[in-house]
């Protein structure tokens, strides 16, 4: 006791001399002597005490004991409504009774049994049925890795080497995709990429202009971009952006890859190309896919996805292992997932809540005199601090967030009133409630006065 005791004390003096969130903050810390004393033994166990970048916060990380629901608790006893929802994975809120369900029974028959089983082609099956693109399935263990997948099948595919993206969009942290996701999007997102992949990914604005001719040089494998606009719609994308990437895939035999990770089965039973109407060759999933268990896919056009189930000495064909791919929990987990999700109705619940949510949040800031409001679209919402940006879709203002002091007194302010949003952000779930939209409303209301007296808005 005595060395703990030693060691929180040690780390709360250099949180209080490093931490940016000012009175909020430290009246959190003061609160959550549980989640203090957890990330103490993490960080001499985890670089940074995490184990996702996303997680890393001031003074330290929230540690949660349980989840049910829309709510969470905290290690330290506080009951949370919860708008990170698995980072966007449980549409159907934690523990979903028939989720749960599934999944023990699925544990009871064998966790891993290293050969082929039925819940694999019952999961491909209800992907097929809900996602216009896909003809064809391949499971991988994560976004990530479906977007390193779809990638290297539109090289094989085209026999061409370059990739285009959007300035700001998000496609995972393997190379390819780890340039252009951060302002100011002219320089790789990480240290450790090789210099060589910045020549062979173009990183472009959401122009039609320049996307015409950026594909017209006739060099370009694929393009690809999250359908709703940047980080599940952070930075919209112009009207009609998606139909005219549309044309130009078509026109320069470039091919068009939708990821969907974090909209598909959210947006609609089949994501924004079913709600836009407009259809890519190659679809990236991942999150609700696998019911917050991990998961992802890439699924797309028979021709192309074939690739993978080629001969071993056809040169046309696409490696592809990995132990978990299809991974039986997994797979229960999303069959079920998917199946509460398919008739829409779903959806439709969690995008009325959210609209509700992002007018009552508005509200809020229209009450408390302070400059700004709530956006987004389907279920989630999104919290723009200060005056309207010139450009609404200007992503080196959207995506850049909120300043490091503000955001993290936003963060505590709002823990301490019972809400976890995620990075100023939020997913709803059909598992949140009126009573839930109260709350998070009159936790902005406690909490934008503070922010003010700390003279941060």
């Amino acid at each position: 006791m005595k060395y703990r005791d030693a060691v929180l004390r040690q780390h709360r003096e250099t949180s209080s001399r490093s931490s940016t969130g000012g009175t909020e903050a430290a009246a959190w810390a003061s609160e959550n002597p549980r989640s203090e004393a957890l990330n103490v033994r993490a960080r001499r166990l985890l670089p940074g005490g995490v184990a996702h970048d996303v997680r890393l916060a001031e003074p330290f990380p929230l540690a949660v004991a349980r989840a049910a629901g829309s709510r969470k608790w905290d290690v330290d006893g506080h009951e949370l409504v919860c708008y990170v929802m698995g980072h966007g994975s449980l549409l159907a809120g934690h523990g979903h009774p028939d989720v749960v369900a599934a999944v023990r029974d699925q544990a009871a028959r064998s966790f891993h049994p290293g050969a082929c089983h039925e819940l694999e082609s019952d999961w491909a099956e209800a992907v097929i049925r809900l996602v216009p693109s896909a003809e064809r399935v391949r499971f991988t263990s994560s976004g990530t890795e479906a977007s390193l997948l779809a990638l290297r099948l539109a090289r094989a595919v085209t026999g061409r080497s370059k990739i285009v993206k959007l300035a700001g969009h998000f496609h995972g942290w393997h190379d390819q995709a780890a340039l252009g996701a951060d302002p100011p999007f002219d320089a790789p997102d990480t240290a450790g990429l090789p210099e060589q992949i910045s020549g062979s990914v173009a990183v472009i604005p959401a122009d039609a202009g320049v996307l015409a001719d950026v594909l017209r040089a006739g060099d370009v494998a694929a393009f690809i971009l999250e359908p709703s606009g940047a980080a599940w719609g952070t930075v919209p994308l112009p009207g009609g952006f998606l139909a005219q990437a549309r044309r130009l895939a078509d026109e320069t035999g470039t091919l068009l890859v939708f990821d969907e990770v974090v909209t598909g089965f959210r947006w609609a039973p089949g994501g924004v190309q079913e709600a836009a109407g407009v259809v890519p060759d190659l679809t990236v999933l991942g999150k609700i896919l696998a019911g917050g268990m991990p998961g992802g896919a890439a699924c797309g056009r028979a021709s192309i996805i074939d690739h993978l189930g080629a001969l071993r000495d056809d040169p046309r064909r696409v490696t592809h292992p990995g132990t978990h791919n299809a991974h039986p929990l997994s797979a229960a987990a999303g069959v079920t997932t998917l199946r509460l999700v398919s008739s829409g109705e779903a959806q439709r619940r969690a995008s009325t809540l959210a609209a509700t949510l992002r007018a009552e949040l508005s509200s809020v800031f229209e009450r408390c005199g302070v400059a700004g409001r709530a956006y987004g679209e389907s279920s989630v919402f999104h919290l723009l601090f200060g005056p309207e940006p010139p450009d609404q879709r200007d992503p080196a203002t959207l995506k850049a967030g909120l300043a490091r002091p503000l955001s993290t007194a936003l963060h505590c302010s709002m823990l301490r009133e019972g809400v976890h949003l995620f990075h100023g952000s939020g997913f709803l779930s059909i598992a949140h409630t009126q009573a839930d939209l109260e709350r998070t409303a009159g936790a902005l209301a406690a909490t934008l006065p503070r922010l003010a007296a700390e003279g941060l808005i």
